[in-house]
């Protein structure tokens, strides 16, 4: 990311700020000047664009130039002119890496989550592959969505830490969790209905010519590692298997394949092969109880997806099989997906994570001092914070990601 001086930034903003404020002054009948100027160029791009997206920095500077323009006295319009094609150029000039940036959604399934990480990990992880993370953009085309989509990643950054910290509360941690993260939901939702209600706007250059910007790119220097995760993945876009919903076999199949092409690993592929035929037998003649195969949380109901609880998932997932005749049905583990399988994982956690509780509570009443629960209590919640957190997040990625 290069930025060659941020004294043209900050005089960028400030004189948005100020003309934004101009755009506010009922329009005055409009002044001619004596000879043409930028303005009495006709342009096609001026005409308005509605429920396109949101305004763009230079859409804002335009528009309040625009307004701004009709107070000029006309034998000074050739010079104001000049003065907003320099200032929006001053602003142009300057460039990011547009992938660098929070995104809104990436594919439906990061629509449907909504969950600002994952669609920035998502985003970021295919950026790197297809070597998009290296393309600019000028901040004059940034919009106002871009900035609050900023916004709404670091409201939800925040949010961990806030309903950690919550949690860790003697006596009503388990209840200012769930209020704290109620109220950041409720930032969330609302800045996307701003968002919402910005896309329905119009957008125009008024007087001024659109910008024609050349935007070379800019080598963004990335860990090995991180190259090497992303070239295994690709964006999901309906055309490939997402690797949450992969099944145990072909998981296997996948490993066998990779350690037997890939020759730089010195591994002998016959004993690979071997080993991964008698796996796969074990895998397909022997079977588990269906209801280990947890639906997503979201087909439990929103309260259940909500609170996202392994042993409520549990429970609920367990009433849908009671109710609907299949408590008792098994399934081969051949055939128990990659999400099964973590879930799976988060529910045990979640479950001693609980149990570790109750045995706090109990020793609580049979006389045991606070000052020995307390920090017992603490010292669990931070250690089971990285499932609480970091799972959700984890099979997100999953859920939106194929397997190259």
């Amino acid at each position: 990311m290069r930025f060659p001086r941020l004294a043209p930034l900050t005089g960028a903003l400030t004189l948005t700020a100020v003309l934004s404020t101009a755009a506010l002054l009922p329009a005055a009948a409009p002044a001619h000047a004596a000879g043409e100027t930028l303005a009495d160029i006709q342009v096609a791009e001026a005409t308005e664009v509605c429920g396109k997206g949101s305004a763009t920095f230079d859409h804002v500077v335009t528009t309040a130039a625009t307004a701004l323009r009709t107070t000029v006295p006309g034998h000074q319009l050739t010079g104001f002119d000049q003065q907003v094609d320099d200032f929006r150029r001053s602003i142009a000039a300057i460039r990011v890496h547009r992938d660098m940036l929070p995104v809104g959604s990436v594919n439906e399934r990061t629509e449907f989550l909504d969950d600002p990480i994952v669609s920035n990990l998502v985003n970021s992880l295919d950026a790197i592959r297809t070597g998009r993370i290296h393309q600019t953009v000028s901040v004059s085309s940034l919009s106002i969505n871009d900035m609050i989509e900023v916004f709404i990643l670091a409201a939800r950054i925040v949010k961990i830490p806030a309903q950690l910290g919550a949690s860790l509360v003697p006596t009503v941690g388990f209840v200012l969790k769930p209020i704290v993260g109620a109220i950041f939901n409720g930032v969330k939702s609302l800045a996307r209905a701003i968002q919402n209600q910005l896309e329905l706007g119009c957008n125009t250059t008024g007087a001024y010519q659109k910008l024609q910007l050349e935007l070379p790119d800019e080598q963004v220097s990335v860990p090995q590692p991180l190259v090497d995760l992303a070239n295994q993945l690709v964006l999901a876009d309906g055309s490939c298997t997402p690797m949450a919903e992969l099944k145990t076999s072909e998981l296997v199949e996948r490993t066998r394949h990779f350690l037997t092409t890939t020759g730089a690993l010195g591994i002998d592929a016959a004993v690979v092969e071997g080993n991964a035929a008698a796996l796969q037998a074990f895998l397909r003649d022997n079977r588990v109880a269906d209801i280990v195969t947890l639906r997503r949380t979201e087909d439990l109901g929103p309260i259940v997806n909500a609170m996202d609880y392994g042993p409520m998932t549990f429970l609920a997932n367990l009433g849908f099989d009671i109710y609907e005749g299949k408590a008792l049905n098994t399934v081969a583990l051949a055939d128990v997906s990659v999400e099964n399988a973590f879930d799976l994982v988060t529910l045990a956690l979640d479950t001693t994570s609980l149990l570790l509780t109750l045995g706090n509570m109990i020793a609580g009443w049979t006389g045991v001092a606070s000052t020995v629960l307390t920090p017992l209590s603490i010292a669990q919640t931070l250690a089971f914070a990285p499932t609480t957190y970091g799972a959700p997040i984890l099979k997100g990625v999953m859920q939106s990601m194929c397997a190259a």
